[in-house]
C-alpha cells in the first residue's frame, strides 16, 4: 500500500552540462534508463557519468528532502539555494525512514530508491563551502527511472514498497 503523507515535488532542476549551473524547470520528461531530458547525467556527460558501470542507473535522477536544505543552510550559517546542491527533485514531506530499495511514484513516473547521495569533494570545491558538513546524512537520495514519463512541479508523491518478481 502506498503511504501519502501530503509529500510534493517542490522543485525540479537539470544541468545542460558537467559544472553548467543548474536550471529550474516547471516540468520535465522522465527517460527510463536515461534521465531527466536536458540534464547532464541523460547526455552522459556529468561530472560522475563514467561511474554507470559500477552501478547501472544510479545518476539517473538525483534527489533531496526540502527539509535538508533548511538544516544545510542552518549547519553552514548561510541561506543555501537548492540548485547549489546540484540535486535534481526537491521533495517535501517524505518520511524519514530509510527509502532504499523503495518505489517513489510522481504522477506517470516511477523512482527506484537505489542509494544515498552523500555530498561530495566536488560540490565542496564548486561552492568553496565545506558541504560535507551542510550535508552529512542529509545529502538525499539517488534513484533509477523504472517508468518514465513527465514530472511537474508541484505533484503529489506517494512511496511504495519495490516488489520484486519471484
Amino acid at each position: 500500500m502506498a503511504e501519502h503523507g501530503g509529500a510534493r515535488l517542490e522543485q525540479i532542476w537539470i544541468a545542460p552540462s558537467r559544472g553548467a549551473a543548474m536550471q529550474a524547470r516547471e516540468r520535465v520528461q522522465a527517460e527510463a534508463g536515461r534521465g531527466l531530458v536536458g540534464d547532464r547525467y541523460h547526455a552522459g556527460t556529468g561530472t560522475f557519468s563514467g561511474r554507470y558501470a559500477v552501478k547501472p542507473g544510479v545518476r539517473e535522477v538525483s534527489l533531496i528532502h526540502a527539509r535538508a536544505i533548511v538544516e544545510c543552510s542552518r549547519r553552514l550559517a548561510q541561506p543555501m539555494e537548492a540548485g547549489a546542491l546540484r540535486r535534481n527533485l526537491v521533495i517535501s514531506g517524505l518520511p524519514d525512514t530509510d527509502l532504499r530499495g523503495r518505489m517513489l511514484c510522481i504522477g506517470e513516473v516511477r523512482l527506484e530508491i537505489l542509494a544515498g547521495c552523500p555530498p561530495c569533494g566536488y560540490l565542496s570545491r564548486l561552492l568553496n563551502l565545506d558541504m560535507r558538513r551542510g550535508l552529512s546524512h542529509i545529502g538525499g537520495m539517488r534513484t533509477r527511472i523504472a517508468v518514465g514519463g513527465r514530472l511537474v512541479q508541484g505533484e503529489s508523491v506517494t512511496v511504495e514498497p519495490l516488489t520484486r518478481p519471484g
